[in-house]
C-alpha cells in the first residue's frame, strides 16, 4: 500500500505527474474534479483552473484548449477520470508551448479507450433556490479492437443562477454615479465529442477527433441609477436584456511515427474549426425627473470566426540521456463582426446608422521553436528557444480605418534541477512570454449598457511581455518556491470619464507589473485513511500606470483538499479555500473564502457511484473589490447563489479489459482568443 501510494506523484523532467489511474479518484471524478484534487492545483468557484493561486493553461494531450473559460469548463466537465491517464504539472512553460502562456502548464493525458465495450452515465442535479439549479447529464461510449479504437462523450447541462450586484463610481470632485440591482442568469449547454485512432502497425498511429457545442446564454438584469452632484441630481431604473447564443466546432487530425525504440518519432498536427456567436442586447432605461431621457436601445451583433493550424514535431532521443525536440506551426485566425443599433421610437424599431458596426480581422501566427535537454546524473538542464512572426490585419468596412500590426519576437527558456538524495532536490527556471489582445478587444465597438456606461474596443493594444523566474526545492511530497515577474505595457480594462460623467470601460497598455511571493505546497496521504492537497503562498504586488496611479501591496492565501477513505466504499471529502484581501493591478480585492463538503460511496460492485455535497457550506463566498483611475475610484460588490446541495449518479458498464494511452492531439493557441 505504500509503495504505490508513493508513486502516484513523482518528478519526470520539468513535469510534476500526477497518476491519476492509481490514485483514489480514479473513478465517478470529471476533468475539473481531477484538477481539483491534483497537487498544486486549485479550482475556483467560477470553474478557472489555478497553479498555486496563479492563472495555468490547460492542455489534453499536448493539445491547447483554446476555448472561452465557460467553453473550457463544460468541456472538462464532460471529460470522465475513467479515461484520464495522468496530470503533468509544469510550473514554468518550455520552448515547445505557446508563447502565450505566462507561466504554468497543465497536460491532462487521456488513456485510450479499453478493447472491447464500455459505457459510463452520469447524472447530477444542484439545488440552490426553488427553480434555480443546475442539472447536468453524459454518456461516455467506447469501443476498442486490436486496431482501432471509437470514443464519444455525450454532454447537458442546463443551469439557472440568481444574484445581486452594486457599482459605484467616485469621483475626486465629490460626484457619485451608484448603480445597484439583481440579475438572473441561464447558461445551456451541449456538447459532442467523437473520435477514432487507426494503428496501422507498431510504427504509424492515425487520428481524428471532432467536437461540437452549443450553448444559450441569457442574462435579464434589473437596475436602479443615481447620479448625484452639485449641479445635478438624476435617478433611473434600467433594464438589459443579452442573449448569447453560441456555436463552436472543431476537427483535428494527428499522425504518428515512431522512428526509433528510445522514443523518438514525428508528429504532424491540423486543426481547424469555427466558432460562430449571435448576441442581442435590449437596454431600456426611465428616468424618474425627466421622461424625455427615457429610452429603449436594441444591439444586434453576429461574428464568425474560422481557423485552421499545422503542426509538425520531431523527437529526437539518444542513448547518453540527450534529448532534442524541434517543431515549427502555422496559425490562421479570420474573424468577421457586425453591429446594428436600433432605437425604439413611436413603437417602432429605427435602425440608428451612425452606430452600425462591421469589422474584420485576420492574424496570421509562424512559429518555430527547439528545445534541448540532458540528464547528467544528478542534473537536469533543458534550454529552449521560439521564434514568432504575428501579422494582423483588420479593417472596420464602415469607415474603412484599418489595423495593422506586424512583430518578430524571440522567446527563451531555461530550466535546471540537481536531485539531492531521498527524493530532495532544487530547480531554477526562466520564461519570456507574451499576451496578445484578443480581437474582440482589438475590434472598435460601442456596447452600451446604459445612459451614462458604454463598453467599447480599441484597435491601437499592443500586446504585453512578461519575465518570469522561479526557484523551488522539494522535499518528496513538499515543495518550496520562490518567484518574481514583471510585466510591461500590462492590457487591462480600464474607465475614463468624460466632463458629462459619461463612462467609457475600454482595454488598455495601462501600465508596468512587478510580482514577488512564495509557494508552499503539499500533496500525499498524511495517515493511511487521509489523503490531503494543500497549497499556500504570501505575495507582494506593485502596479505603476502612465496616468499616476501607484499601488502595491501584500497578501496571502491558503487552500486545502483533504480526502477519507471510510469502511464498505464510503469516503468524505473536504474542500476550503481562503483568499486574503490584496493589491492585483490598480484593483484591491476584498478576502474571499468557502469550504465544500461532499460524501461518495459506491454501490453494486462499484459500478454505481453516490455522490452528495454541500457547496458554500457557510454562504459567505462573494465579490467585492475596488478599482483605482487617475480621476476616480470604482467600487464593485457582488452575491450569487452559491450555496447548494447536489446530488450526483454515475454508472460504469465495461469488460474490464487491458487499456492502451493514446488519443488524438493537437495544439492550438487561436480558440481562447476568438
Amino acid at each position: 500500500m505504500i509503495e504505490a501510494k508513493r508513486r502516484i506523484i513523482k518528478q519526470v523532467g520539468d513535469k510534476l505527474q500526477f497518476d491519476v489511474e492509481n490514485s483514489p479518484f480514479a473513478e465517478g471524478n470529471n476533468g475539473l474534479d481531477i484538477l481539483k484534487r491534483s497537487p498544486k492545483l486549485t479550482v475556483t468557484s467560477s470553474g478557472g483552473v489555478m497553479l498555486k493561486n496563479k492563472s495555468v493553461e490547460v492542455l489534453i494531450n499536448g493539445r491547447k484548449m483554446n476555448m472561452s473559460a465557460d467553453e473550457l469548463g463544460t468541456y472538462l466537465q464532460s471529460l470522465t477520470s475513467e479515461d484520464i491517464k495522468l496530470v503533468e504539472i509544469q510550473e514554468v512553460a518550455s520552448s515547445d508551448q505557446e508563447a502565450s502562456s505566462q507561466g504554468g502548464v497543465v497536460n491532462i493525458i487521456l488513456k485510450n479507450i479499453p478493447k472491447g465495450f464500455r459505457a459510463i452515465a452520469k447524472s447530477s442535479y444542484l439545488h440552490r433556490k426553488s427553480d434555480f439549479g443546475t442539472y447536468k447529464g453524459s454518456l461516455n461510449l467506447n469501443y476498442g479492437t486490436e486496431q482501432w479504437n471509437l470514443y464519444s462523450d455525450f454532454s447537458y447541462a442546463k443551469n439557472r443562477d440568481l444574484g445581486e450586484s452594486e457599482g459605484t463610481f467616485l469621483y475626486k470632485k465629490g460626484n457619485t454615479n451608484n448603480s445597484n440591482g439583481d440579475f438572473i442568469q441561464d447558461n445551456n449547454n451541449l456538447g459532442i465529442r467523437l473520435g477514432t485512432i487507426y494503428y496501422l502497425n507498431d510504427k504509424n498511429t492515425f487520428g481524428i477527433e471532432g467536437y461540437f457545442s452549443t450553448s444559450q446564454f441569457e442574462i435579464d438584469s434589473k437596475e436602479a441609477m443615481k447620479i448625484v452632484s452639485p449641479a445635478t441630481n438624476i435617478q433611473s431604473q434600467n433594464q438589459s436584456l443579452l442573449s448569447l447564443p453560441s456555436d463552436l466546432w472543431y476537427t483535428t487530425f494527428n499522425y504518428t511515427l515512431k522512428t526509433d525504440e528510445k522514443g523518438s518519432s514525428l508528429k504532424l498536427i491540423a486543426d481547424i474549426g469555427e466558432n460562430q456567436g449571435k448576441s442581442q442586447n435590449k437596454v431600456s432605461s426611465v428616468y424618474n425627473s425627466n421622461s424625455s431621457l427615457n429610452s429603449n436601445n436594441l444591439f444586434t451583433s453576429e461574428s464568425r470566426s474560422k481557423y485552421y493550424t499545422v503542426q509538425l514535431d520531431g523527437v529526437q532521443k539518444w542513448d547518453n540521456n540527450w534529448e532534442w525536440n524541434a517543431g515549427t506551426k502555422f496559425s490562421s485566425v479570420s474573424r468577421d463582426n457586425f453591429l446594428n443599433v436600433n432605437l425604439l421610437q413611436s413603437n417602432q424599431w429605427i435602425e440608428d446608422m451612425s452606430k452600425k458596426q462591421d469589422f474584420d480581422n485576420q492574424e496570421q501566427i509562424l512559429a518555430g521553436y527547439t528545445t534541448l535537454a540532458k540528464v547528467m546524473g544528478k542534473h537536469f538542464l533543458k534550454v529552449g528557444v521560439r521564434l514568432e512572426n504575428t501579422k494582423i490585419e483588420g479593417i472596420n468596412n464602415i469607415n474603412q480605418q484599418k489595423v495593422e500590426q506586424e512583430y518578430t519576437k524571440w522567446f527563451p527558456t531555461l530550466y535546471y534541477r540537481y536531485d539531492f538524495e531521498n527524493q530532495k532536490s532544487v530547480s531554477v527556471s526562466y520564461r519570456k512570454s507574451i499576451s496578445r489582445p484578443s480581437f474582440r478587444d482589438l475590434n472598435p465597438f460601442v456596447f452600451k449598457q446604459n445612459d451614462f456606461l458604454y463598453q467599447i474596443g480599441n484597435p491601437n493594444l499592443q500586446p504585453f511581455y512578461k519575465d518570469l523566474v522561479n526557484v523551488e526545492v522539494s522535499f518528496k511530497n513538499n515543495s518550496l518556491s520562490f518567484y518574481t515577474a514583471y510585466t510591461k505595457d500590462l492590457i487591462t480594462n480600464v474607465y475614463y470619464t468624460d466632463k458629462n460623467y459619461i463612462n467609457y470601460y475600454q482595454p488598455q497598455n495601462f501600465g508596468n507589473y512587478r510580482e514577488w511571493g512564495a509557494d508552499y505546497s503539499y500533496a500525499n496521504y498524511i495517515t493511511k485513511w487521509l489523503y490531503t492537497s494543500a497549497v499556500a503562498g504570501v505575495f507582494h504586488n506593485s502596479f505603476q500606470s502612465g496616468d499616476g496611479v501607484d499601488k502595491s501591496g501584500t497578501s496571502f492565501y491558503a487552500i486545502m483538499y483533504n480526502y477519507i477513505p471510510l469502511p464498505n466504499n464510503w469516503a468524505l471529502e473536504f474542500y476550503n479555500s481562503y483568499n486574503h484581501t490584496r493589491v492585483s493591478k490598480n484593483l484591491k480585492a476584498y478576502e474571499k473564502y468557502y469550504m465544500d463538503i461532499s460524501v461518495r460511496k459506491k454501490f453494486f460492485n462499484d459500478k454505481l457511484l453516490l455522490v452528495a455535497s454541500i457547496d458554500d457550506v457557510f454562504n459567505t463566498l462573494r465579490d467585492r473589490n475596488i478599482s483605482y483611475f487617475k480621476d476616480f475610484e470604482f467600487e464593485f460588490y457582488q452575491k450569487r447563489l452559491t450555496r447548494g446541495f447536489s446530488l450526483s449518479l454515475t454508472y460504469t458498464f465495461d469488460n474490464h479489459k487491458k487499456v492502451n494511452d493514446k488519443k488524438v492531439q493537437s495544439e492550438n493557441e487561436s480558440r481562447g482568443r476568438l
